[in-house]
Parts: structure tokens; C-alpha cells; sequence
């Protein structure tokens, strides 16, 4: 078994462990997006992993798994969006359609980037292209949500706090082998493809390990806010009412 193949198996089989968990727990309505996400990896890359990376099959069936996971990937990222900011529906707008506006921005880029003379070579490097604009596009988004939980003290559950960790890091290595692939001919490093998937499969199990069930008490906590917690929130106050008024006119 190659390196491709031994990546793709890590990558379907800690997923679908993932979804069995969450299934388990009961998030599935809770983090909907995230197991359609996770769901779509686990069968994609499980049937990719049975396929010769030389074989024409392996190229169809790659030009379907692909798009289909950047879409619940897009999908799941407004979901993270969506929960993190929760309280804030002028922020959680704004982010959204600003996220939207920047994935057909980079699709648009990316597929007037480079044209070649062959038909296979044409379709397979702007599938290419296109995939990693997409997956750049929402990298930054991610880094951005990533930003406001490191700086202002949100009220989230911890579910909530561990989704959005683990989603974050798989995505943003996701992101990390796709440049480094870029500097390869192929656009494909075998090598880096195998330690992705290693660390993927990390993130899969500590994440399926840590969430918590749905129906699990959370104890009440007694809070003492510090003056600087509460600038904090209030700056987010305030930006949040800007954008909802921006959003209104």
C-alpha cells in the first residue's frame, strides 16, 4: 500500500469515527453541517483509497470527491461562524456574505489563471487551482473566527470551544499541504500528503474523544468579570451594532 493510500485510509477511517461519536452523543442536530462535512470525507476518501492514484477512475472520481467535501466545507465553516457568533447577528451577517464574496472572488481568479492545450491537463490543474482557492478563501475566514476567540472572552460551550479548535486545525493544515503541494510539479508531495493525514487523524481522535454529550449537565459557574473582559465585550457591542445598522441601510 503507498503513501497516497495509507493517507486516504487514515483520513475516511477517523472520520467516520468522528461521526459515529457525534452520533453517539446526540450532536448530530447540533453540529449538522460538521457531520455532513465529516460524512463526506469519510466516503470520498475511503473510495479514493482503494483506487490507483495513476488510474483514470482515480482522476474522475477525484474531480467528484473534491468538490462535494469544498462544498460541506464551506457549508460547515458558516456553520462555525454561525455558532460563534451567535449573539451577534451584525457580525455573523457581514462575516457571511464577506465570505461568500470572497470564495467567488478567488473561483473567478482561479479559473482564468492558466489555460493549457490539453483537455485532461486543463481540467485537472483548474480543479486544482479552484480547490485551493476555496480552501485559502475559507483558511482565512477560519483564521479570522480564530482571532476573535483568542481576544474577546465569548460566552461558548465547550463543544462548541472544542469544534471549533479541531475544525480550525484540520482545515488550516488542509491548507498548509495544498501550498506546499504547489511547489511540487505534480502538485502532489506524497510525503507531506502522508504527515497531513497523520495529523488529521491526530485531531479526528482527540475530537471525538473530548466532545461531550448532548444531554450532559452543564454546571452553573459564578463569573467575576474583570474590567478589561468587560471593554472587550463591549467594543464587540458595539462593532456588532455598527454592522447591524450597516446591514440595515
Amino acid at each position: 500500500m503507498d503513501a497516497n493510500r495509507i493517507a486516504n485510509f487514515l483520513e475516511s477511517a477517523t472520520a467516520a469515527l468522528t461521526v459515529g461519536r457525534l452520533i453517539q452523543l446526540k450532536l448530530v442536530w447540533r453540529f449538522p453541517s460538521l457531520v455532513a462535512w465529516l460524512t463526506a470525507i469519510a466516503c470520498g476518501v475511503f473510495a479514493l483509497s482503494f483506487i490507483s492514484q495513476q488510474s483514470p477512475l482515480y482522476f474522475r472520481m477525484w474531480l467528484v470527491v473534491v468538490p462535494v467535501e469544498n462544498i460541506f466545507g464551506v457549508i460547515a465553516v458558516r456553520e462555525l461562524f454561525a455558532l460563534v457568533f451567535r449573539d451577534y447577528p451584525g457580525i455573523r451577517s457581514v462575516g457571511r456574505w464577506g465570505m461568500y464574496g470572497g470564495l467567488v472572488v478567488a473561483a473567478s481568479g482561479s479559473i482564468a489563471f492558466r489555460r493549457t492545450t490539453e483537455r485532461g491537463s486543463l481540467l485537472l490543474f483548474n480543479a486544482e487551482v479552484l480547490q485551493r482557492s476555496v480552501v485559502f478563501s475559507l483558511a482565512v475566514v477560519i483564521l479570522l473566527i480564530l482571532f476573535f476567540l483568542s481576544r474577546y472572552p465569548l460566552r461558548l460551550s465547550q463543544n462548541t470551544y472544542i469544534f471549533s479548535s479541531f475544525f480550525s486545525a484540520i482545515f488550516l493544515s488542509e491548507a498548509l499541504r495544498l501550498l506546499v503541494d504547489s511547489f511540487d510539479l505534480r502538485l502532489n508531495n506524497p510525503a507531506v500528503d502522508l504527515i497531513e493525514a497523520i495529523f488529521v487523524s491526530i485531531c479526528m481522535v482527540l475530537w471525538a474523544s473530548l466532545m461531550q454529550h448532548a444531554d450532559t449537565p452543564v454546571p452553573e459557574r459564578v463569573r467575576f468579570s474583570s474590567p478589561q473582559e468587560d471593554h472587550l465585550l463591549e467594543q464587540l457591542a458595539s462593532l456588532n451594532h455598527m454592522l447591524s445598522r450597516a446591514g440595515r441601510q
